[in-house]
């Protein structure tokens, strides 16, 4: 891998003279030793190494990018876990917005490693594995809460957020800001906006789930074809008997069809 990236690197070399000449701020940028508002310390340099710092330099930091993300991969492949986590982190510095860096990164963490390090042989105890697993869980929640501020505009960060909380910590009452908040956004799957209602119900908040489902069926449903709206109606049938609706008040269709009788012959 590395002989391939410093061939690709030579070859990106060669243009380098046209990119400054077409873009003239690159040479004060590398005065400033800035990239994307991130300043390229030593410890930076250091973590990057020799080619990989001089290709960032030089305005290839997509390609850098790419590359350090490639190594983390490969440091997941081998269960190497502290290498996976100081690729992704490396990889999001040069990259901040890049969605996906985020969200598999976070999944790397709170899900990939921390299952490794609960069945690692190598620690004394469960407790050990225990300890090791809990800190991978928490460290995918710090990543995904770095993701979020880095994209506010990203209503993938706010899902996935809600989805760790309720998966890893059963925390019901917590992932459901993050959940409401994915499910403002255009641009969100419809089961995005489901999940809200049902997460009302594992927090046992089933009158604001209620609502949810009434919400929910008041909309349009020819302009929201792909909703599945036999199910809401089912939900929303489901929370009418728990919270006790008296029958007049019901909006929502009878899961109980009458039976229909044959006529004789």
């Amino acid at each position: 891998m590395k002989k391939a990236f410093l061939s690709i690197l030579l070859i990106l070399a060669a243009a380098i003279p046209a990119k400054w000449h077409l873009e003239g701020g690159i040479q004060k940028k590398r005065q400033e030793l800035k990239l994307g508002g991130t300043a390229i310390s030593t410890e930076l340099r250091s973590k990057l190494g020799q080619n990989l710092a001089v290709a960032l330099l030089s305005g290839f930091r997509g390609i850098v990018a790419d590359f350090i993300w490639l190594r983390a991969h490969s440091a997941w492949e081998k269960e190497i876990w502290y290498k996976l986590k100081e690729g992704i982190e490396l990889a999001v510095i040069l990259q901040p917005h890049c969605i996906s860096f985020w969200d598999i990164g976070s999944w790397h963490m709170a899900w990939n490693a921390s299952y490794g390090e609960s069945v690692n042989p190598k620690y004394p105890s469960d407790a050990y594995r225990l300890k090791a697993q809990r800190d991978w869980i928490e460290a995918g929640r710090r990543f995904l809460e770095d993701g979020i501020r880095n994209n506010p505009d990203s209503y993938d960060l706010y899902f996935k957020m809600g989805w760790l909380i309720d998966q890893k910590f059963k925390d019901f009452n917590a992932a459901i800001p993050y959940l409401l908040k994915a499910s403002t956004y255009p641009e969100a799957p419809t089961f995005v906006v489901r999940m809200v209602g049902h997460e009302y119900v594992k927090a046992g908040r089933h009158q604001e789930a209620y609502e949810w489902w009434k919400k929910l069926w008041a909309e349009d449903h020819e302009k929201q074809p792909q909703q599945l709206w036999h199910k809401i109606a089912q939900w929303g049938a489901e929370a009418e008997e728990k919270l006790g609706i008296p029958a007049a008040q019901r909006i929502f269709p009878s899961r109980h069809k009458p039976a229909t009788t044959q006529p004789r012959k």
